[in-house]
Order: C-alpha cells, then sequence, then structure tokens
C-alpha cells in the first residue's frame, strides 16, 4: 500500500513538473513575441520622425532623399506584416496579433500613399486629384496611429505580460490638424521652385583624363608627355534624380590628319551613380596640336542639356 501510494506520488509530481515546465515554456515564447513587436514598433517610430524630417523639409527637399525614407519606412512595416502573418504562441496573444496587424496594413497603405501623392504633384503641376488623394492617406496614416495607440492599452491588460522594455510612443502621422489643409500644405510645398522632388533626369560627362596625364605648364597650356598613343577615360555620371536610359558616348580626336572617333554605349544609371569608359589607344604624333571632345548622344530626356560634353584641347612634346 504504502509502495503504490509512493508511485502516486511521483507520478503526480512528475505532472506538476511537466505542466510548470510547459508554463514555462509558453511564458517565454509569449515574451519573445511581446519583445520583438516592440522592437519593430521601435523601428517603425524611429521611420516615424524621419517622415516629419522629411516633410519639414518638403519645399527643398531631393527627390532621392525623398523616396529613400518612404522606402525605408515600407521596409520596416513589411517586417512587421510578414510577422504578423505568423500564428501567435499562445490564444491569449491573438487580439494583440490582429490589432497590431490592422495598425500595420493601414500605415503601410497611409506612407505608400503619401508618398506617391507627393511625387505625382511634384510631376504633374496641374494635376487636381493629388489633395484628394494625399487627404485619403494621412487618414490612413491616422487611423493607424489610432490602432497602434489602442494595441498599446490592450498589452497592459493583467492577463497579458508585459515586454521588458515598454512600447514606443510610435506615431507615423506628420501632424496634427486638418486633412485638407495639411494636403494643400504638403501638395503646395511639393510644387514650391525650390524643391528637388520634380522628375529631373540627365546624364553628364563629369570628367576625362588621359594617359598619359596631361598637365598644365607654365604658359597655362595642356601638354601631354612625348607619346605616340594616347588612352582617355570619360566618367559619366546620373546627376538626375530618376534612373537614366541607355546613350551612347561619343569620344573624338582631332589634329591629325583625319579625324577619330570611337563609341561607346552607357547603361542605366541610378541617380548619383557613375561610370568610367576607358578607350582604346588614339594615335597621335610628339608635337602635334589636338582637341578631343567627349559627347553623349542624348536621346531621352535631359533636364541640363549644357553638361553633356566636355572638350579639350592640347598638345604633346615632342622628344
Amino acid at each position: 500500500m504504502a509502495r503504490y501510494f509512493l508511485l502516486v506520488v511521483v507520478g503526480i509530481a512528475v505532472i506538476v513538473a511537466l505542466i510548470v515546465s510547459a508554463s514555462g515554456d509558453e511564458t517565454r515564447a509569449e515574451l519573445e513575441y511581446l519583445e520583438e513587436i516592440q522592437s519593430q514598433a521601435t523601428e517603425i517610430s524611429k521611420g516615424g520622425d524621419a517622415l516629419r524630417g522629411v516633410v519639414s523639409r518638403l519645399q527643398r527637399i531631393d527627390r532621392t532623399e525623398f523616396v529613400t525614407v518612404i522606402e525605408g519606412i515600407r521596409e520596416d512595416l513589411a517586417v512587421g506584416l510578414a510577422f504578423v502573418e505568423e500564428v501567435p504562441p499562445t490564444p491569449m496573444l491573438s487580439p494583440v496579433r490582429s490589432m497590431y496587424r490592422q495598425a500595420l496594413r493601414t500605415w503601410d497603405a497611409g506612407i505608400a500613399g503619401y508618398g506617391s501623392s507627393v511625387l505625382e504633384a511634384a510631376d504633374n503641376p496641374e494635376s487636381l486629384l493629388v489633395v484628394d488623394t494625399m487627404a485619403d492617406s494621412l487618414a490612413e496614416m491616422r487611423a493607424g496611429d489610432t490602432f497602434y495607440a489602442d494595441l498599446v492599452v490592450e498589452m497592459r491588460r493583467g492577463d497579458i505580460l508585459n515586454p521588458l522594455t515598454p512600447m514606443p510612443a510610435t506615431m507615423l502621422m506628420p501632424a496634427e490638424g486638418s486633412l485638407v489643409s495639411l494636403s494643400v500644405s504638403y501638395i503646395d510645398s511639393a510644387r514650391s521652385p525650390n524643391s528637388g522632388l520634380a522628375l529631373r533626369p540627365g546624364l553628364a560627362v563629369s570628367q576625362i583624363v588621359s594617359d598619359p596625364e596631361w598637365q598644365v605648364n607654365q604658359s597655362d597650356q595642356v601638354v601631354v608627355p612625348t607619346t605616340d598613343s594616347i588612352v582617355f577615360s570619360v566618367v559619366v555620371t546620373n546627376v538626375g534624380n530618376v534612373p537614366s536610359k541607355a546613350e551612347t558616348l561619343v569620344l573624338s580626336l582631332t589634329g591629325g590628319p583625319e579625324q577619330i572617333r570611337e563609341q561607346a554605349e552607357i547603361a542605366p544609371l541610378q541617380p548619383n551613380q557613375q561610370l568610367t569608359i576607358i578607350f582604346d589607344p588614339l594615335g597621335v604624333e610628339p608635337g602635334g596640336v589636338y582637341e578631343v571632345a567627349a559627347v553623349l548622344a542624348i536621346t531621352g530626356e535631359d533636364s541640363n542639356g549644357n553638361d553633356n560634353e566636355i572638350r579639350a584641347q592640347f598638345s604633346v612634346l615632342e622628344g
């Protein structure tokens, strides 16, 4: 009888231990889940601060910087949206997941709409619809802020574990005020003459160098050391704020018996991206005077036609 009683006691102890262990595992899983939400919300909060900084400079901000900030926020939101597609570790956290997912979806719609409305306003100054689309986007962002605030309240309930680090006060709405008045203000700022938001395509010939390297002598003349051939390298830069199209670079050398003409294809470049084209050696004669020209044969749009070529006159020193 005593032996039977001992087995029962041991069995109960094992069951209790398993229950406690399972409970501990669930607690850890819940804390990890909530900590992940807190970490994501912190990054999104930083994005909100960055957006407000951008909005304060909307009248003079560059398109590339604006797009970078908008894309950065959407990338952080995408991380959260992927996270909420997973089932939470316990049913108790289902309301948290649902509210967080609603906030993320609404924020993402608002940020996407805000970005496209600003660029549309800059690219199409006559469009009247952008005020409405901007107002709709701001409404989404404000709603997302409200959903998130409700989420923070939900997470403070007594039966839900609190993350070790408090939830941040995350807001993506750029400012308080009437949606219509804010929309008009942002659209007007995007269309400011000083703004760099409008589409600005443009390739430029940034530099041309020679090998052997040319120098300026005491008479302010460009000279090349004695040689019978020169290799020219040309640097092309996309100085616009949108990707360039494929274009052709033409290199010509005059001063010899006949003009030498070479060309190279320039692949599409991203904004601020550079490409160096190295041409084959071109024959020259010591004592000769030459002019080299690097010219972009632009076929697409170009915001500045004055930076499409560089010309330089030089002489080759006699041996």
